[in-house]
């Protein structure tokens, strides 16, 4: 069961999450927001847009939940519905480090500057600190660890056709996370694809130490609550 604090901070940090990047993806449509992305629709061939809007609708979900449980209709969240936030949350864990660690050297300050801080960092450090604190109501499996591998490596096919098989010429995407930098294609998609893992392991193991502290915490409580069998 989730306490009435741990749902009410849940309930609040995911609703924020959602009308956050609701906001910053309607601001697409009416302002150019960085040299990369020039509208609202491109925005969506970026994995930091898809990794962004996957988390807010799974924080959505929650939030429903949250509310349900603070009426009584619910004790708890539902196994599906925290994989499904577990995979958004290691979506953006995966932007925000591919941002500090591979984007940041190569274009600079600029892939953290207005919006972009946001989409970046703030609502992935939001969606992991809440998975790993506040949403810690069951244990998440190594199999069910590798569903949060399918959006990433998914996208990492994609943006591979869109960028190496069909080119930029030919209608095609530009290479603008720019893995062929210096012709080192294999050697990026080996560490986007290590980073990948770790960005699902890292939720997936956090996530579960808490749970664990957590239930030792309960069972102590409830032995420390009962009366004591001593006999005279």
């Amino acid at each position: 069961m989730m306490t009435k604090r741990k749902t009410v901070i849940s309930l609040i940090v995911n609703l924020l999450i959602f009308i956050i990047t609701v906001v910053v993806f309607i601001s697409y449509f009416f302002v150019e927001p960085n040299i990369l992305i020039k509208n609202g629709w491109e925005s969506l061939k970026y994995f930091t847009t898809d990794s962004n809007i996957l988390t807010a609708i799974a924080s959505l979900i929650v939030a429903v939940f949250d509310i349900r449980i603070l009426q009584k209709k619910a004790d708890t969240l539902p196994k599906a519905v925290v994989l499904f936030k577990f995979i958004g949350t290691s979506c953006v864990t995966m932007t925000f480090g591919a941002t500090i660690l591979f984007l940041m050297p190569f274009y600079g300050t600029m892939v953290i500057g207005d919006t972009l801080f946001i989409v970046h960092v703030s609502t992935p450090l939001m969606a992991l600190l809440s998975f790993i604190l506040l949403e810690t109501v069951c244990h998440i499996r190594i199999r069910e660890m590798l569903l949060a591998l399918l959006p990433m490596y998914g996208y990492g096919m994609l943006y591979f056709i869109m960028v190496r098989v069909i080119g930029e010429a030919n209608g095609g995407w530009k290479d603008f996370y720019a893995y062929n930098r210096g012709g080192n294609y294999g050697l990026s998609w080996l560490l986007m694809g290590t980073g990948c893992m770790a960005a699902a392991i890292l939720p997936c193991v956090l996530h579960n130490v808490v749970l664990k502290i957590s239930h030792k915490k309960a069972e102590k409580t409830t032995s420390a609550a009962l009366p004591n069998d001593s006999h005279e």
